[in-house]
């Protein structure tokens, strides 16, 4: 089969956990299918990272046999034929879906929503209480349904974002496809366990909150219970907040290349995430490392995992530095939600398991018949495409 993936950027897999899931999903179908990777950001992505290093992403796609279409995502629309179309993220899709339809009306068309975005942001309204939060919750639902409702399938993360999804588009059709995870080896940790990481890009708005809070409000509780602990913040571009909280306590370090070192030499994952939406890569990522995470309700939101079994979870600042403290104190606790967590991972979120997930969601995008074009708009592009071709380049020479 021949799949087309449209895209803004390509992934960096090294840098957040949805863009190694991104990553993860082309090599799992290039396995089996020809993948065509179009991203149409390519230019800016170069401006911002620099040539050598998208050259050095661009690199492992090639070693995984994907192959890169043209950045004029029209272009290679016109001039190659897909069984398969897949958007990246709803905001991708009014800029190419009838174009899409046009040129494939056999193909089948999927967006995934890598998380539900108004649900987010309804999230943050919510602990916020601001009319304008609210409003632009509002907005955003109202364009990314408006985008759904134009695919033949809509991938979700999470179960509890399909239900949403039933809920609020009711007629669409939904697949489930959840973050993947490499899984490295299980090494234990030895006591005391005093040493801290959050990890998570500050490109990611809920991350810059969930630090803010953890520093401000549940670290000083914590030191006061046990002077001993330390806190490392790692992910690539921290404001000037973030910034702000170096101290000899806490390290902001920015992005590291090799997150496995920080994993290996940290003792418990932090995650005070206060509101977001879909499912948090950081905490399967702790998790996969055999770290014990202590987050939210928001946090776990999505894998299945249990309290107190494959992970803690706290709602108030009191409450969070009390579950860490006694994470540091009682090494029978400590190594059941290290085991636990790391299995439970490697079960459910690995390659391998999501490798079964994708061939099934493919082969429920099969069943499903096309949406079609609308004649008028059939036309109307149609005419635009002869005008391109035999009458508006004569103009753009000029």
């Amino acid at each position: 089969m021949k799949i087309l993936i449209i895209s803004s950027n390509i992934p960096m897999p090294d840098r957040a956990s949805g863009e190694l899931r991104f990553y993860t999903l082309l090599k799992l179908m290039a396995e089996t299918h020809q993948v065509t990777l179009c991203p149409f950001n390519l230019e800016g992505q170069n401006k911002e990272m620099g040539v050598t290093t998208i050259n050095s992403y661009l690199e492992q796609l090639k070693a995984i046999n994907v192959h890169l279409g043209m950045t004029d995502v029209l272009t290679t629309l016109g001039n190659e034929q897909f069984d398969l179309v897949i958007f990246e993220f709803y905001h991708t899709v009014r800029r190419y879906i009838d174009f899409v339809r046009f040129h494939h009306p056999q193909a089948l068309v999927l967006i995934d929503s890598v998380d539900i975005h108004y649900n987010r942001f309804f999230s943050k309204a919510i602990l916020t209480g601001k009319l304008s939060d609210f409003e632009y919750a509002e907005t955003i639902k109202q364009l990314e349904l408006a985008a759904y409702q134009q695919a033949d399938l809509i991938i979700a993360v999470t179960e509890d974002d399909g239900h949403l999804l039933k809920k609020d588009a009711p007629r669409s059709q939904i697949g489930l496809l959840p973050n993947i995870h490499r899984i490295p080896e299980f090494i234990g940790s030895h006591p005391p366990y005093t040493k801290l990481i959050f990890v998570g890009t500050f490109n990611h708005e809920p991350n810059i909150d969930a630090v803010l809070y953890f520093c401000n409000e549940i670290f000083p509780l914590l030191l006061k219970m046990n002077s001993n602990f330390t806190l490392e913040v790692i992910g690539p571009n921290p404001p000037e907040s973030v910034k702000a909280l170096q101290s000899h306590k806490i390290i902001i370090r920015g992005f590291v290349e090799n997150l496995e070192e920080c994993y290996r030499t940290a003792h418990i994952s932090v995650a005070p995430l206060r509101f977001g939406a879909g499912m948090k890569g950081k905490i399967g990522e702790a998790l996969s490392f055999g770290l014990p995470v202590v987050t939210t309700k928001i946090g776990a939101e999505g894998f299945g995992l249990s309290p107190s079994e494959n992970i803690l979870i706290a709602e108030t600042p009191l409450d969070f530095a009390e579950s860490i403290l006694q994470l540091s104190q009682d090494n029978q606790i400590y190594k059941k939600l290290s085991t636990n967590g790391y299995n439970f991972i490697k079960n459910n979120y690995s390659e391998e398991a999501t490798r079964a997930r994708l061939s099934k969601l493919i082969n429920q995008a099969l069943l499903i018949s096309p949406k079609r074009l609308a004649a008028l708009t059939r036309i109307k592009l149609w005419l635009q495409l002869i005008y391109n071709r035999y009458i508006g380049w004569r103009f753009r020479h000029v």
